[in-house]
Parts: C-alpha cells; sequence; structure tokens
C-alpha cells in the first residue's frame, strides 16, 4: 500500500496512508501536516511511496542511510512523529536532507547528489544497495558546504540546478563522470556572490526517432517554480536548453520588487500532478499543477500560496498522478 513519509527540520518521521490529504484550492491557507508549529515541525520533506521500498537517507554532511518504508512507524496528521535517531543512528548535530524511496538497485542508474554550494557528483546505484541503517559516507564536503540533494538517474536525463537568486542551468546527466562514495564531485554551475543552489532536478530526455538532433519535451512537462513568499509559475522545459556543466546559467524567475524574496523549489511536474506545498510552520496545501498559470523564464509568477507575515514556503512535494486519484 502507499503511504506519505512526512520528516520534520527537527528531526522527527512518520508515515500516514495517502487519502489524509484531499485536494484543496489555490491561494487557499491548508491544513495542517504535523501538530503545533514549532520549530521542532517544520516540515523539510513529504513524498509517497510504497510500504516495502527502501528509503536512501542522506544528512547535510553526506552519511546515507538505509530503512525500509515500513520500519517507519505511523502516525496521524496531527501526530509529532517519532525522532529520526529512535530509528536511525544519526548524530545529534546532523540533520537528514534528502530522503529517496528506491524500489530497485538496477545497474543502469545512478544518483546524483547536490551541495549547497554547487558541488555535483554522480555514483552507481548499485555503490548503495548494501547500505544498512549504520550508514555509510557518500559525498566529501568542503567546510561549511551541506549536502542537500540526492536523486535517481540514468545517463539519459538532464540536471536541472536552480539558485536562490533566480538562476537556472540544464546539462546532460551523461557528461557528469561516474565517481566513487567518497569523492566531492564537480561544479554543478556558477554562482553569483551570496547566492547557493535552491533546488535540483532530474528531467528526461525524450528524443524523437524522426529529428535524433532535437530534444522534445513533453508539452505537459513544465518546472513549477515558486518563491519563499509564496509567488509561483510553471515554466514549459523546453525553455531551458541545455549547456555545458558549470556556467552561470539562464535567469528562471524575477522577483517582485516588494520585499526580499527567493526561489524555494524549482520542481519538475506533469500538468496532470498534484502538489503539496507546505510552509515553514507546518500549514501543507495540496494543489493541482495545471492552476497555477503557464509563464516564461522572466516572469514574476502569481500568489499561489497566501502566507501568514512570518511565514515562508518550506518545502514543495509532488503527489503522484498514480496516488491522486486514489
Amino acid at each position: 500500500s502507499r503511504s506519505v513519509i512526512v520528516v520534520t527540520r527537527g528531526g522527527y518521521i512518520k508515515r500516514m496512508p495517502l487519502k489524509t490529504f484531499e485536494s484543496q484550492g489555490r491561494g487557499t491557507r491548508g491544513k495542517k501536516g504535523t501538530s503545533s508549529a514549532s520549530a521542532d515541525n517544520e516540515v523539510s520533506h513529504c513524498f509517497t511511496c510504497n510500504d516495502h521500498d527502501t528509503l536512501l537517507m542522506s544528512t547535510q554532511r553526506g552519511v546515507a542511510f538505509g530503512l525500509r518504508a515500513f520500519q517507519v512507524p505511523t502516525g496521524t496528521r496531527t501526530a509529532k512523529g517519532v525522532p529520526i535517531p529512535s530509528v536511525l543512528p544519526v548524530k545529534t548535530d546532523d540533520v537528514v536532507t534528502s530522503v529517496l524511496s528506491v524500489s530497485e538497485f538496477s545497474d543502469d542508474e545512478y544518483i546524483v547528489l547536490a551541495t549547497e554550494q554547487g558541488w555535483i557528483k554522480k555514483t552507481p546505484l548499485k555503490a548503495f544497495e548494501n547500505l544498512s541503517s549504520r550508514g555509510l559516507i557518500i559525498a566529501s564536503l568542503n567546510e561549511g558546504d551541506r549536502l542537500r540533494w540526492c536523486q535517481k538517474c540514468t545517463d539519459d536525463d538532464d540536471i536541472l540546478i536552480g539558485s536562490k537568486l533566480g538562476m537556472a542551468t540544464r546539462f546532460q546527466t551523461e557528461k557528469l563522470r561516474s565517481t566513487g562514495r567518497t569523492s566531492r564531485g564537480v561544479r554543478s554551475m556558477k554562482l553569483k556572490e551570496g547566492d547557493t543552489v535552491a533546488d535540483m532536478n532530474v528531467l528526461q530526455r525524450r528524443v524523437n526517432d524522426d529529428s535524433p538532433s532535437k530534444d522534445e519535451s513533453s508539452p505537459d512537462e513544465y518546472i513549477l517554480t515558486l518563491t519563499s513568499n509564496g509567488y509561483g509559475k510553471r515554466i514549459q522545459t523546453n525553455e531551458f536548453r541545455t549547456t555545458a556543466r558549470g556556467g552561470v546559467g539562464v535567469i528562471c524567475m524575477k522577483f517582485k520588487a516588494s520585499g526580499k524574496d527567493n526561489v524555494s523549489c524549482l520542481r519538475v511536474v506533469d500538468v496532470d500532478d498534484e502538489v503539496m506545498v507546505i510552509t515553514a510552520k507546518g500549514v501543507m496545501v495540496r494543489q493541482k499543477v495545471k492552476d497555477i498559470p503557464s509563464q516564461g523564464r522572466a516572469a514574476t509568477g502569481v500568489m499561489v500560496q497566501k502566507l501568514d507575515p512570518d511565514d515562508s514556503i518550506a518545502s514543495v512535494s509532488l503527489v503522484p498522478q498514480k496516488v491522486a486519484t486514489d
């Protein structure tokens, strides 16, 4: 059966049946997905998976742990969940930054890892097959850098990296040399002073047989961009051309003149998908992607979620279609 796994910033984890959440309209306040809004309960990850999947949980320091989804205790919608250290030996000063569900460890798949300061690497998925709850080092990091993203990919995919200040770059995964578990990797994009990576995505390249040189992206596939102040839009994937790795990238978001804002999410979505938008204070809204307008790279978007003055968008996760219809 399918579940929603929720991990909070305070390091709590719980599993809930997917049917706990119904879809809501754009611009609503949303349902609470965790109990009282303290810093402990800010949601950092929320995704759906099968109960028999392996959860690959990696921390900001570059350590990965393996856990089966059914080993995560179930909780109600308002329950806090259990502390991660009670299910995994995560050090007290370390934080789980990415959770990936893996159904099988196939030979032609890789895991691509990206850090806040712009380093990226890919390692064969097989290297993680014997990952236990004891943990393994999966990346060497620079002082002050944090490992934030961890996704599966093949050599037929592209990687799209977006930065907080609204730049984005897209390059081919096969141009990224496969390295071992402990390497640091290479630069994914040139970041301006004060900029950091906001999001990483793996994009499937769809190539037409008639024109092998031209990349045909699906007309239904978009990049959903949301800012921490609640503005959002979706951009057609073909607006992002493939370039060499390590470039400055192109503009993906212009911000409203008033107030400081930055990119909080840059996510590949399908027009029929639904997303779960979660604020720092734990308010969750489930929305249909098609309700968010499609705009160009240089547009500022529309208000997707009304926020209280001191709240911001913390994370966005996809509710896969076959689940959304449950």
